[in-house]
Parts: structure tokens; C-alpha cells; sequence
């Protein structure tokens, strides 16, 4: 039985980055933060925060969330999630509920918008970051997608798998590891669904790196930030992509500028 909610729980309080002042009594075997001291910090005994992590509580409070979020220092992002593994939502305009009619529908309005942007690259990606529609600029940031047939053109597996992604971008780490954590994000409501399973079934099959992240429950959304992209003869020129997100449609476009002077 699945365990989302305890398992992001035990891999956020693992994080070293929690290992607080509470050091002066010397080194210690565990990272991160004990079952104990995470209740004692949050306010909540020890034994209910044990249930919440093992799967025998399943429904706490929104002042418990809020507590075990500020206690594990959870960004906007991560703290929203937290709250939505208590009580997931599946979407009815996720990509595999739609009518064949209306994810056309859909794919044709996204063409108009890639194409209306041109000469700048842009992208559409569904919740699992699979293209539905790209301008030529933009597939070929994503060196090789474009020879790939439309249902395998992933820009998550494409950074994690195509040894040209780590070429062309220069800050590759930065760029695939935010694709995980939105790849988490992105399908919090539904993290047992087949598809998304089948995809982390390959990464974590062909990628340590992928394996690392997702292991550590990272979550984040895509949003604008400033990159590196290297083309074809060498040249590194500075871009700025930004994301709009279209959550009644379950889609996000990825638009890419020139980065301001």
C-alpha cells in the first residue's frame, strides 16, 4: 500500500541540511533530523508522528501540516504538496482522462500559441513533462528529440538520459535536477498512476542521478530563471526561459528569451 505521505516525511527530515545547532553535544550516526526531535520541534507527540511516518495516520490536521512544514523547512512548493498528499484530487483534465477529441483540441490551440512566438524556442509539456507541441527553435534545444516519434519526446527524459543535454546546457545539474522535482510536483495528486510509474521505472533504471533525486522527494515547480545554452559551434550565449502554467489545462509552456543585457 502506498505511502507517499510518510515517505516524503522520512526523506525531508533525512536532509542534511536540517542538521541544526543542537550539534553541541558532538557528532552523531543519523543526518538530518530524529522522529523525535521532528515531533518535539512540531509540537506533536512522538508515537503520532511515528504513525504519520510508517502510514497508520493518514489525515492530519492543517496546523499539524503547517507545523511539520515549518519544522522541516519546506519551501511554497514542498509545503503545498504536503498538504496535497493528505488529500489528493486527481485531476479530470489530466492527459490520459481526456476525450481523443478534446486532447487535439488542445495540442492545436498549443501549436498556435509555439508558433506565434517564433523566432524565441517554445515548448508545451504535459504533467509529465512530455512534449505536445513545440516550435522548431524549440525542439531543437533538446538535441535529438525532434527525430524521436511525438509520444516519446520528453524533455525530463531527455535531460536525463541524452549525454548531449549535459552539453548544451551549461548548468545541466540545475536544469535536471528542477525537472525531477517538478516531474513530483507536477503529479502529486496521483503518484500511483501507471504512466508516471512507467517513466520513474525507466529513469531510475538508466539514471543514479535521477534514482538520487527522486529518492529524496525533491519538489519544485518550474518557473523563470536565467541559463546557459551552448549550440553546435561552441558558442555559450546567456537565455532566459519562463514558464506559464495552464492548470485547467494541465499543461505548461516553456518560452525562451534572450536574457536581459
Amino acid at each position: 500500500m502506498s505511502n507517499a505521505l510518510g515517505d516524503f516525511l522520512r526523506a525531508r527530515r533525512t536532509d542534511t541540511r536540517l542538521e541544526l545547532s543542537e550539534r553541541a553535544g558532538g557528532r552523531r550516526r543519523t543526518t538530518g533530523l530524529r522522529r523525535e526531535e521532528v515531533a518535539t520541534a512540531a509540537g506533536i507527540s512522538v508515537d503520532y508522528y511515528t504513525r504519520l511516518e510508517q502510514g497508520r495516520e493518514t489525515h492530519p490536521s492543517d496546523a499539524v501540516l503547517e507545523a511539520l512544514a515549518r519544522t522541516l523547512r519546506l519551501d511554497a512548493d514542498a509545503r503545498e504538496y504536503l498538504h496535497r498528499l493528505r488529500g489528493p484530487h486527481p485531476s479530470p483534465t489530466r492527459a490520459g482522462m481526456r476525450a481523443s477529441a478534446e486532447a487535439r483540441a488542445l495540442t492545436a490551440r498549443m501549436e498556435v500559441l509555439v508558433e506565434a512566438v517564433r523566432p524565441n524556442p517554445a515548448y508545451v509539456l504535459d504533467r509529465l513533462s512530455t512534449v505536445i507541441a513545440a516550435n522548431p527553435e524549440g525542439l531543437a534545444l533538446h538535441e535529438g528529440l525532434a527525430d524521436l516519434p511525438p509520444a516519446q519526446r520528453n524533455t525530463c527524459r531527455s535531460l536525463l538520459l541524452d549525454p548531449r543535454a549535459r552539453q548544451t546546457f551549461v548548468e545541466w545539474e540545475e536544469l535536471a535536477r528542477g525537472a525531477v522535482a517538478h516531474l513530483r510536483a507536477a503529479n502529486v495528486d496521483d503518484l500511483e498512476d501507471p504512466e508516471l510509474v512507467a517513466l520513474v521505472g525507466e529513469l531510475r533504471a538508466q539514471s543514479p542521478q535521477f534514482e538520487t533525486w527522486w529518492s529524496g522527494h525533491l519538489v519544485q515547480r518550474r518557473r523563470g530563471a536565467i541559463t546557459h545554452v551552448r549550440s553546435a559551434d561552441g558558442t555559450v550565449l546567456a537565455r532566459r526561459y519562463e514558464v506559464l502554467h495552464l492548470p485547467e489545462d494541465g499543461v505548461r509552456m516553456t518560452l525562451w528569451l534572450p536574457a536581459a543585457p
